[in-house]
């Protein structure tokens, strides 16, 4: 009976989950300072596009992006990091959202990290621990995350940005393909340290100020287009938040470099409007690095 409450639980916050399936994780010294990428050359017969998108900016910032439309609108294909209207979407979150059966966040936290957490979630979320004690503590994390950050800042999820051009494509019935499956996200945004991962809750909890002023610094430099200061400020919150290299690598660069493999092809055959996540395009294994390697013309649109 509890676990059909839990799996009840975990259907009314898929939506607020699906925020961070775009982004895991907040993952110059150039002199252009851009989010809108414009790909020529090699061999190419129409340009295409790579475009950095940001999971806590309102869909209005996007109006201010010069040229993004425009490009957009001359694109045959829409590349996203995952296809989000994806039939098995939800079957796959609930799995990877639930703990073994001998695992519960009571067992994973001291007595006094419990009730510390249980006040704190009760507080934020409206809903004890205790009604999420089987769920994946990076998920309670996430979801807190969200929350504080709402009703801190006023953000309004309804009117996030990152998953507007999926929604538009599907309304123009223009193609949208996927450059990994959910289960691949799944797996990084659910690790199986289960341990580290409930104490990861309660120091995010502890410093959530910090965490709070991290975001806005981010949501800055982002709404002013650095994205390789971006790039800096995530190294220093993972290394704030234990967030080890090879961590990081396996979130950024190990799937910057698999990506890479799929978008010759995909640039060959359409022009392509690639929106993925703001850190995914700086830095030595950066998309727009790894493109120019590939031999491909990668330049700012001003």
């Amino acid at each position: 009976m509890l676990l059909k409450f839990q799996l009840f639980l975990l259907k009314k916050i898929m939506k607020k989950l699906n925020l961070f399936l775009l982004i895991l994780i907040f993952s110059l010294n150039a002199s252009q300072a851009q989010l809108l990428w414009k790909i020529s050359g090699h061999g190419l017969e129409k340009p295409s596009y790579l475009f950095g998108t940001h999971h806590l900016i309102p869909i209005q910032f996007l109006d201010s992006v010069p040229g993004l439309y425009k490009a957009f609108n001359s694109t045959q294909t829409v590349v996203s990091e995952v296809v989000l209207n994806n039939l098995d979407t939800a079957p796959a979150i609930q799995r990877a959202a639930l703990l073994p059966d001998s695992v519960t966040i009571q067992t994973l936290l001291s007595k006094t990290d419990y009730e510390f957490a249980n006040e704190e979630i009760t507080k934020i979320l409206r809903m004890s621990l205790y009604s999420l004690n089987k769920m994946h503590p990076s998920l309670i994390t996430k979801l807190y995350e969200l929350e504080l950050y709402k009703t801190v800042e006023h953000f309004d999820e309804n009117t996030k940005s990152d998953s507007y051009f999926q929604l538009v494509a599907a309304q123009k019935g223009i193609p949208v393909v996927g450059l990994e499956t959910v289960e691949k996200q799944l797996s990084l945004l659910f690790p199986k340290n289960y341990q580290k991962e409930a104490q990861l809750l309660i120091e995010t909890i502890r410093n959530k100020d910090k965490l709070i002023g991290e975001i806005n610094e981010m949501n800055q430099m982002y709404r002013k287009a650095k994205i390789y200061e971006l790039e800096k400020l995530a190294s220093q919150s993972n290394k704030q938040w234990n967030v080890s290299e090879e961590e990081n690598y396996a979130l950024v660069d190990e799937r910057n470099i698999d990506w890479i493999r799929q978008l010759p092809e995909l640039l060959s055959k359409s022009s392509c409007f690639i929106a993925v996540g703001v850190l995914h395009l700086p830095g030595t294994n950066g998309l727009i690095n790894l493109l120019k390697k590939e031999g491909y013309k990668v330049t700012a649109i001003n």
